[in-house]
């Protein structure tokens, strides 16, 4: 676990995680991996019941999962059953006439498909959370403080030192090499750090209820969907089932400030459309926020998520692009403390990062421009000729405003990091993905286009913890090995003897970071692979044997 205390009263570690949602938790999962040693402080003793926000992990998501391992613990932790549905429906309510119907939505298919090593999972986010921290127990080097919060910390040339209080007023003292805030909207980590957000909200206030309503399901003959979309003039939003036991939960937009239980109820019966026996058990306000953090680090100090970044949630980009954070942090971190990080790493994770969060707001933006508000005209329930049109139009309009948000696999899959200092850019192929379609690209920067090796067997199953060199039917190159070991930096080969994946990867060589993203890729290898390995960890500046 951690190391030996060696101040009194003070424990010290490597890594400080504030904060034990699903960022901060795959923060520490990626650290422990890598046999980090870190402390995670978490206020809440267990995950929080009452109004998850969070409902889909996307693909990219699940596969980091995978590649930790925890995949399986996730899916199992699930309250639908995977596969359940992967559609989304609009309609008048619930009970009412369906407008649209989009299958195959957010990547949520069991049907294996080529480009996904894993499909997405729709999971409400305290058991996304409960499953991430029944398997942290694993995590030899991984110790959790539940019921901890972080409430100082000073950072000084060599660490941080963070100040923690228990719900009884108990101090406890943690000091570390680095801290990660993922500590949520209100981060206190970036209040401490004096990190400024720069954006705006939405002037639209909206409300999450969640309700238990027996036997809702049957009621209604829509088909199964993770969303229902409520067009009304009335009272619209969206709304779906946590599990198979008749849990819900509804989104209504632009509620009004003072809406209470009996309010939410009357409004929750409008977009079922008939008296339906509920309870509401929470009530959730909450308003749309587009900010990102002026910057991602003050010295030793880092943000993640929702600390760093606040997305709307149309498109399910928030939590998501969270969890990539610490993907790409992780790896990082665990470079710089193992000794074989560049002085640039470390202040490449704002510059990998920062801007996937801004075009993560502005996909979400857009989703926002046309929510069901906008949709909804008069007549659309009458059962006569100009009802039938109305529907019609409607629909029309739905799938011009909201295919895109929809099927976003090109965005989830398709964010690359061509501008970061950690790639080697050339001028091979580079296919272009659209919001919604993923065209795979191997180009440096890109996630690495993925490849089933036989039924449940992905390549990404075979990268190593650190560098991968692929080579593609091409001959050996040992000498990767001989330069990375030079800088103790890890590294193995992995080779596909298959000529026809030149197509795939463009390349006969391709050097995959230690997060599944292109470093670089080339027909030949260079004379001396340091040129490409040491821009790859940071180290910008080649070192040169003395004369």
């Amino acid at each position: 676990m951690t190391s030996s205390i060696d101040t009194p009263g003070v424990e010290t570690t490597e890594v400080v995680i504030a904060g034990g949602g699903p960022v901060g938790l795959t923060l520490a999962h990626e650290l422990g991996a890598r046999g980090i040693d870190c402390v995670l402080l978490e206020p809440r003793p267990e995950p929080s019941l009452a109004s998850p926000r969070c409902k889909q992990m996307n693909p990219r998501s699940m596969e980091i999962f995978r590649r930790l391992g925890i995949a399986g613990a996730v899916r199992d932790h699930a309250r639908l059953p995977f596969g359940w549905s992967d559609s989304a429906v609009f309609c008048t309510s619930l009970t009412g006439h369906r407008l649209e119907r989009f299958d195959g939505v957010f990547a949520l298919s069991d049907v294996q498909r080529t480009e996904l090593a894993e499909p997405a999972l729709w999971c409400a986010q305290n058991h996304v959370e409960a499953a991430l921290r029944d398997t942290l127990a694993g995590r030899e080097t991984v110790s959790a403080r539940w019921g901890w919060t972080l409430t100082g910390l000073e950072q000084d040339a060599t660490g941080v030192t963070a100040t923690a209080t228990d719900g009884a007023g108990r101090e406890r003292v943690v000091r570390g090499s680095y801290l990660v805030g993922a500590d949520g909207a209100r981060s206190a980590v970036r209040r401490a750090c004096g990190i400024p957000l720069t954006g705006r909200s939405h002037e639209i206030r909206n409300v999450q209820v969640i309700f238990d309503a027996p036997g809702l399901s049957a009621r209604h003959d829509l088909g199964r969907a993770v969303q229902y979309w409520v067009v009304d003039p009335e009272v619209n939003g969206l709304m779906g089932t946590l599990d198979t036991e008749d849990l819900w939960w509804a989104i209504i937009i632009n509620a009004p400030e003072d809406a209470d239980a009996a309010w939410c109820e009357r409004a929750v019966h409008r977009m079922i459309g008939a008296e339906a026996p509920l309870t509401v058990t929470a009530i959730d306000p909450w308003t749309a926020r587009m900010l990102v953090a002026d910057h991602y680090r003050a010295g030793r100090c880092f943000l993640a998520g929702d600390a760093a970044h606040q997305n709307p949630p149309w498109g399910g980009f928030g939590a998501n692009t969270g969890i990539g954070d610490a993907a790409d942090l992780g790896w990082k971190l665990a470079a710089a403390l193992r000794g074989w990080a560049g002085p640039e790493l470390l202040d490449s994770y704002e510059t990998e990062r920062r801007p996937v969060a801004r075009r993560a707001i502005a996909e979400a933006e857009r989703n926002m421009r046309v929510l069901t508000g906008e949709l909804a005209v008069p007549g659309l329930d009458d059962d006569g000729p100009d009802g039938r049109a109305a529907r019609a139009k409607t629909a029309e309009l739905i799938r011009q405003a909201k295919t895109a948000e929809m099927y976003t696999l090109g965005f989830v899959l398709g964010t690359a990091y061509p501008g970061s200092p950690l790639v080697i850019p050339d001028d091979g192929p580079d296919p272009a993905s659209t919001g919604s379609e993923y065209r795979p690209s191997s180009a440096p920067g890109h996630r690495l286009p993925h490849l089933w090796l036989d039924r449940n067997r992905s390549l990404q199953d075979e990268l190593g913890p650190g560098f991968t060199l692929l080579e593609v039917a091409a001959p050996p190159a040992p000498e990767w090995e001989t330069a990375a070991r030079a800088g103790g930096v890890p590294l193995i080969r992995y080779r596909l003897s298959r000529p026809d994946l030149h197509g795939l990867y463009a390349a006969r060589y391709v050097l995959v970071r230690p997060d599944g993203y292109v470093a670089w890729r080339g027909d030949t290898t260079p004379d001396d692979p340091r040129t490409v390995l040491d821009p790859a960890r940071g180290q910008l500046a080649i070192p040169r044997p003395p004369r």
